[in-house]
């Protein structure tokens, strides 16, 4: 597992070359999971956090845009936008996680991955009935009117603030806004060949997007003006997810 995220506006010098061959196209499947502490993640587990307290998961999910690979001179489109949901009530299931089939992609060696948490502000400035029913974007619980933003992530659960194994406190940490978009670079090799199939999983870690978050004080951030907790949380995104290939 390799944690070579960035959190990035640019794109900066990547190490391998990339030759790429236009008349030549492979597939390359996404696998995006959920973890946490480094094991697959399914809602309702019961899980250690911090001070003694656990907490379980309820709902994961975020939205990726811009999703492309990297070379030293150039970008790869892969997806425009998608709806990463990481809802899953076995371990099968969330060891298998979001899979996304991307075809006709130019064969070559590529040097990463990049890609935005969100919704960029040309596209954030839309609304949900500007796009067909058909379009992740589309999605009316993913809009938040007092925001006039869709919601980027968003992270649910229950909380046991007393140590005692109750999970007494709900909480739901939704990202959103213009300032809390962010884009993510990973280095990592990535050969995709002529009419084969280069697989590779994009974790992110839950219990590391968590860290040093303090989900007893503001359980839920439903005022635009307070994005402290929120601000850290993706502040947190870049150590939190990782590549395996």
């Amino acid at each position: 597992m390799k944690n070579l995220f960035l959190l990035a506006i640019s794109l900066g010098v990547l190490a391998v070359s990339s030759c790429k061959k236009d008349d030549e196209v492979g597939t390359v499947t996404l696998h995006f999971k959920a973890t946490y502490d480094g094991l697959p993640l399914k809602t309702f587990e019961t899980l250690p956090f911090e001070n003694g307290e656990q907490l379980q998961f309820t709902h994961m999910s975020y939205y990726v845009t811009d999703l492309e690979l990297t070379d030293q001179t150039s970008t790869e489109l892969l997806d425009e936008v998608e709806l990463i949901k990481l809802i899953f009530d076995n371990l099968t299931a969330a060891d298998g996680g979001y899979t996304l089939t991307i075809s006709d992609v130019p064969a070559g060696t590529y040097d990463g991955i990049q890609f935005g948490v969100g919704v960029p502000a040309d596209i954030n400035q839309k609304k949900p009935a500007d796009f067909p029913s058909s379009n992740p974007l589309s999605n009316t619980g993913y809009y938040w009117i007092p925001w006039n933003s869709y919601i980027f992530m968003k992270t649910e659960g229950r909380l046991d603030t007393l140590g005692n194994g109750a999970l007494d406190l709900g909480f739901a940490l939704h990202s959103g806004s213009d300032p809390l978009y962010r884009i993510l670079e990973g280095s990592l090799p990535l050969n995709v060949e002529d009419g084969k199939t280069t697989n590779l999983d994009i974790v992110l870690d839950y219990k590391k997007l968590l860290e040093g978050i303090d989900i007893k004080t503001s359980p839920q951030n439903h005022n635009p003006e307070d994005i402290a907790i929120i601000q850290a949380m993706v502040d947190n995104l870049a150590s939190a997810f990782s590549l395996v290939q």
